[in-house]
């Protein structure tokens, strides 16, 4: 009955285009974390509604009155705090994510800093290697200035004839 009551209530709401619906489950049966409160009754809800009217803003008067009210306030309580942990756990979320990203970078630039320092050391084998060879080139250029400055010195008893035969005019060379 409650079902045909809820579906009832919700064709005329929505033929008036309010966009509220009814629902007819237990608040546990919906999924809500919210406490029920207490029917109160007619002559219970006459009371309250008289008390308001004479004394606006006046607090219940009946003992269904109080704790319904004190069930009201536990549940706007209980809401505040569940959007708080929503709130919480999006700036969580956002900041995971961030996070991650932030990891992903410095593992970037890790890698990049790897790169540069290997280039930079090949650089460095490659400056040595080319100064292994510069000073290989000099004692090649050194020994080859070397030998052919022996090639060019006459011995000793050699150059002696060639003197004496250059004073005479005779140069066999």
């Amino acid at each position: 009955m409650r079902g045909v009551w809820a579906r009832q209530v919700n064709m005329a709401l929505e033929r008036h285009q309010i966009e509220q619906r009814v629902d007819h489950r237990s608040f546990e049966r919906q999924g809500k974390e919210q406490e029920p409160t207490r029917h109160m009754g007619v002559s219970a809800t006459a009371l309250e509604r008289q008390a308001a009217r004479e004394i606006p803003g006046r607090g219940p008067v009946t003992d269904l009155g109080k704790q319904n009210a004190e069930i009201r306030e536990r549940n706007r309580v209980l809401e505040t705090a569940r959007k708080a942990v929503e709130k919480a756990q999006e700036l969580f979320s956002g900041l995971e994510k961030k996070a991650r990203l932030a990891v992903g970078l410095a593992r970037k630039i890790g890698q990049r800093m790897e790169r540069e320092r290997e280039a930079e050391r090949q650089r460095k084998e490659l400056a040595r290697q080319a100064e292994i060879r510069r000073q290989q080139d000099i004692r090649t250029a050194e020994e080859a200035r070397k030998a052919a400055d022996l090639e060019r010195k006459p011995s000793k008893g050699l150059s002696r004839g060639r003197s004496r035969r250059s004073d005479q005019g005779y140069d066999p060379w």
